[in-house]
């Protein structure tokens, strides 16, 4: 690529051979043409340059990158400070949108920020968690990056990258720059934070045809970024600034950024984002986003030097001086960057609410049949449907409504790719009592089943039991007891201790087995053949207070008769309700599978005609919980789906969000497998969950669960019904 030097060449993240004080773990390794995947380096690195002859330049170090980000936080803090006590310096130039935008005036009493050509603010509220907000801003791929800023930035946004990636330790003074001094010093690794180049060009303020030519072209600005999340996990952080420019003018020609011509020195955006933390879901939370923006004529490292104090002999500029000092060194095109990205926080909604959707199950055609009373009113405002009062159909419930009570709302399938889907108000208001409260927001949003490189390492050919000592304690007990004096004691421990040798030795055969099975299946599975129930329902939502504990928690789909009464035939002659039946292979399984899927968790369900039953569990509960309401567990889902059900997180979903196990408990992982009889009817599910979401599920835990899955189907479905079943 041509710079002004003259030179030609890549940029990539380089080793630097400098001990700067940041302790940093490499995260990206990039091209300016290609983004690649994290590669770990021991050294610090930095941006580096690599000419046309291959010679690699270092640009600028991790820590020179870190120092010149920090050194805008106290701008920021002092607009906020500002902002906070009313100050009139901050001329309101609109509301609107929910949005108030501000622009910085010059002050009255010679106490003007000399380092400054133009400032802007806006603020907001939003009814969302402080991780939704951070979703938004942060970005680990170079197309999220591009998707994000172009649902910010509308027409005016035209290509973006990501070029640099890493994660920094700051020393302690940067600890004292962020706390502010509103919040007591934090530890190392509340500090640790992202450091992002990205590459951005946006669309210039007017196309003009008397402008000249060099003021028609797109702006491209190269942005270093970080963020940071303060210990209390209620605030955060998020600093841009261009690069300086020396190091700006090496990756993109002066021609392209005019926006940084003449005497501006950089240009930079900070959010500082507050929420208010509040028990339930994500609108239930409160987020404020304060936006700050400025251009600045001197570099970070000399703010102040032009300020001047009460022993400088140059006395401070009046307002008119500093109007037309500001005036002289703006250019319209910085102020449009910093107005178009201050006031960006206009599409954070949008895109935050757009997000909550994609987690959602969708039905694209209506259930009820033709003289069904739903198909002539509305389902929420009761009112009759007429040539004036349209009926719609909502995408997300199933029923029907009018347009008054519904609206299209953008669905973010996956990165980049949004269509439109219309929602009922009622649906709305279900989704965004869902909680979206994770960090990673947008890797969630990928496909479920995702290939998995290698299915085997050095240490899979030992066995391991980790989670066997973990829940192992009554073994302590099992010692004393052999070395008890009293025979009946002795006796009762050997026989237990035969038990456990025993239970050992099964879970050892599981493991081989299915080593043996996985081996098999490496070669011949692949995320498109791994088959599980996607987010298209062919179903209406049905809501009964009475059967669920929250109103909102629509019930669980209900199988064809014929199949139902087949499946249910199978359990009741499985004779696994019994309370004498042995479920102790059943507990091996559900343990087997909760470790090959790094939950706490493993189960193997039974789901009855009223009621669930846990009926093999890893680790051993009381016999009291292992039975639920059947309209109040997921096992109901998978046999409805009647192929395996896999849920990255089910507090993100409004089919479980409300469920009872799911708000008490915690749970934010769900896959579950279907155990089969001969003929294919669900006798059982195997299943795993975990108090952490998983973004994907792998092709190697694909295949494990499938193989533990055939190994309890001989366990728990019988071979055939009897004959007077049919």
């Amino acid at each position: 690529m041509s710079t002004q030097s003259g030179r030609s060449g890549s940029i990539r993240s380089g080793r630097s051979g400098s001990r700067a004080r940041a302790s940093t773990s490499h995260r990206k390794l990039s091209t300016f043409n290609s983004y690649r995947p994290p590669q770990e380096q021991q050294r610090r690195d930095g941006l580096a340059i690599r000419g046309s002859r291959g010679k690699e330049s270092m640009l600028f170090t991790d820590q020179q990158m870190a120092d010149d980000l920090l050194a805008t936080v106290p701008k920021l803090h002092a607009a906020i400070v500002m902002d906070a006590r009313g100050s009139p310096l901050w001329r309101r130039k609109s509301c609107k949108g929910g949005i108030a935008a501000y622009e910085l005036m010059p002050s009255s009493n010679r106490s003007d920020d000399m380092d400054l050509a133009y400032a802007s603010l806006a603020k907001t509220e939003i009814k969302c968690h402080l991780n939704e907000v951070l979703n938004v801003l942060i970005n680990r791929e170079s197309s999220d990056y591009q998707s994000t800023m172009a649902a910010l930035c509308g027409k005016k946004f035209c290509d973006a990258r990501t070029v640099f990636q890493q994660r920094c330790h700051f020393s302690e003074e940067s600890r004292q720059t962020l706390s502010d001094n509103s919040s007591p010093p934090e530890g190392a690794e509340g500090q640790k934070v992202l450091i992002t180049v990205n590459m951005a060009t946006l669309q210039p303020m007017l196309h003009m045809k008397f402008q000249s030519k060099k003021h028609r072209l797109p702006q491209k600005l190269c942005f270093a970024s970080f963020t940071h999340q303060y210990a209390s996990k209620d605030r955060a952080v998020h600093v841009m600034k261009t690069l300086p420019k020396h190091v700006h003018d090496e990756l993109v020609p002066r021609s392209e950024r005019t926006a940084l011509r003449h005497q501006l020195d950089h240009l930079a955006v900070g959010f500082d984002i507050q929420s208010t933390p509040a028990p339930g879901g994500s609108s239930s939370q409160s987020t404020t986003i304060i936006a700050h923006g400025y251009a600045a004529v001197t570099p970070p490292e000399a703010f102040g030097a032009y300020s001047p104090g009460p022993l400088s002999r140059i006395a401070a500029p009046n307002k008119s001086q500093v109007t037309r000092r500001r005036a002289a060194m703006m250019n319209p095109e910085a102020k449009h960057v910093l107005d178009l990205l201050t006031q960006s926080l206009r599409e954070f909604e949008r895109v935050i609410r757009r997000r909550r959707f994609d987690f959602q199950s969708f039905v694209y055609f209506h259930t009820a049949s033709v003289g069904d009373p739903e198909l002539k009113s509305c389902s929420i405002c009761q009112k009759r449907f007429s040539l004036i009062r349209r009926d719609f159909f909502c995408q997300l419930c199933g029923h029907m409504v009018c347009r008054d009570c519904s609206q299209l709302y953008e669905v973010e399938a996956h990165i980049g790719e949004v269509r439109k889907n219309r929602i009922c108000v009622e649906c709305v208001v279900r989704v965004d009592a869902c909680k979206f409260e994770d960090e990673n927001l947008i890797a969630a949003l990928g496909p479920t089943v995702v290939s998995d490189d290698r299915w085997f390492s050095d240490s899979d050919t030992e066995v391991t039991t980790p989670i066997l000592r973990e829940y192992s304690s009554p073994n302590d007990l099992l010692h004393d007891q052999l070395s008890s004096e009293d025979p009946t004691t002795r006796s009762h421990a050997l026989e237990q201790l035969g038990r456990l040798d025993l239970a050992e030795k099964v879970r050892r055969d599981i493991e081989h087995h299915l080593k043996r099975s996985l081996r098999v299946a490496e070669k011949c599975t692949r995320p498109e053949d791994c088959e599980v129930a996607d987010l298209e329902r062919d179903y209406a939502f049905e809501f009964d207070g009475d059967r669920t504990r929250d109103p909102n928690h629509p019930l669980p789909p209900m199988p064809e008769q014929d199949m139902e009464c087949k499946r249910l035939q199978y359990i009741n002659n499985s004779g696994v309700l019994d309370p004498t039946y042995d479920r102790a292979a059943l507990n091996l399984l559900a343990q087997v599978a909760a470790r090959q899927l790094n939950c706490p968790v493993g189960y193997v369900s039974m789901v009855g005609e009223d009621t669930f039953h846990a009926v093999g569990t890893f680790p051993q509960r009381p016999p009291e919980m292992n039975v639920a309401p059947r309209d109040e567990n997921m096992c109901a889902h998978t046999v409805y789906a009647d192929k395996p059900l896999v849920v990255k997180n089910p507090q993100r979903d409004m089919r479980f969000a409300q469920m009872t196990i799911i708000k008490d408990a915690g749970v934010k992982f769900y896959a579950g497998f279907p155990i089969r009889a001969p003929d294919g009817a669900i006798v059982a599910s195997l299943c795993t969950s975990d108090f952490k979401p998983h973004d994907n599920f792998s092709t190697k835990e694909y295949a494990t669960m499938e193989t533990l899955a055939k190994l309890a189907a001989q366990l728990v479905a019988p071979r055939q019904l009897p004959a007077a079943a049919y």
